[in-house]
């Protein structure tokens, strides 16, 4: 399955449990790094809300995948 099939899924099993659903581990921010690079952005308002939101902050490894795309999209010329 996708990261947005698996995530959404992920989401909708949390909420039935009552909690919310857990920020994206390394591997899946890397993997919608991958997405948001694409040609053609399929889901593009959920991809980017999944990047703005469910990403923990700080010096997670996620963190560091995230700020390495933000980065590489700043020295894009």
């Amino acid at each position: 399955m996708s990261l947005v099939t698996n995530y959404k899924l992920h989401t909708k099993e949390r909420e039935e449990l009552g909690v919310p659903p857990l920020a994206l581990s390394a591997e899946q921010t890397a993997e919608l790094v991958e997405l948001l690079k694409a040609d053609t952005i399929i889901e593009q308002d959920y991809l980017l809300d999944l990047f703005e939101n469910k990403i923990n902050g700080g010096v997670d490894d996620s963190a560091y995948v995230k700020a390495a795309f933000l980065n590489d999209v700043l020295l894009i010329k």
